[in-house]
């Protein structure tokens, strides 16, 4: 008896065989073409030659900033001090600190997609809950702990998921992932000075600062008002903090 799962045999003759073959090619050569077009689209691009030394001067392009001629470019170009040494955080109210080395400080990092922060956090310190619009960050700890997380999006309005909270205290060795465009925070609940040096896949990842974004822009006062039920004096006194 014929299993139900097998097909009846078909013999094909020889340019039958040819035909069928070149139809097979055809076939792969128009997936493997999509799929490529796809890759591209999906990615960003690739840079076009080994470095690219930026020239702040010139202004940025649609896609980062003109290059020096690479004749000009020196070792010095490629090393960076700037986060050697902690800030002091101190000189800041939140008692957080943020030196950055994205391209306009490191200018070696254009068409590279890479960029660094180092967070410096005094006892009780935080960093403002903010986003990096073009960049997923790593966050890892050079000395002390921090209460660090982020939250999700509403994932569709999907209430088992929508603004969901992933934090933990990170110690002294230890990494954090913050997904890409997610509001993230930084708060020092340790005894002593907490830093990090945190890596982002982006010459420019772009910062929005939560408070400054609402209370420092110029949003009309009634309409923080009634987003945050707060008072207009209440609203006025953030607007003091965050315009100047």
């Amino acid at each position: 008896m014929r299993s139900p799962y097998l097909a009846p045999m078909t013999f094909l003759d020889e340019p039958q065989i040819f035909d069928q073959l070149g139809i097979l090619r055809l076939t792969y050569l128009r997936a493997g073409l999509l799929s490529a077009v796809h890759i591209v689209l999906a990615a960003d691009a690739d840079p076009l030659q080994d470095f690219c030394i930026a020239d702040i001067a010139a202004g940025p392009v649609s896609n980062g900033f003109p290059c020096k001629l690479p004749v000009l470019a020196s070792t010095d170009d490629f090393a960076f001090s700037g986060l050697a040494e902690a800030a002091d955080p101190s000189v800041y109210a939140t008692n957080g600190s943020a030196t950055l080395a994205f391209v306009r400080e490191w200018p070696a990092l254009n068409t590279q997609g890479l960029s660094l922060i180092r967070l410096d956090i005094n006892p009780g310190g935080i960093i403002f809950p903010h986003t990096h619009n073009l960049a997923t960050e790593i966050l890892y700890v050079l000395e002390g702990e921090m209460y660090t997380g982020f939250v999700t999006n509403n994932f569709g309005n999907d209430p088992t998921i929508s603004n969901k909270l992933y934090a933990k205290v990170v110690k002294k060795g230890e990494a954090f992932i913050f997904p890409r465009g997610l509001l993230h925070f930084q708060l020092n609940k340790g005894k002593v000075l907490a830093s990090s040096l945190n890596v982002l896949n982006s010459q420019n990842p772009g910062i929005q600062l939560m408070p400054s974004a609402l209370f420092g822009s110029g949003i009309d006062r009634e309409m923080l008002e009634k987003s945050f039920f707060m008072s207009e004096a209440q609203v006025a006194a953030l607007e003091t903090i965050f315009q100047q």
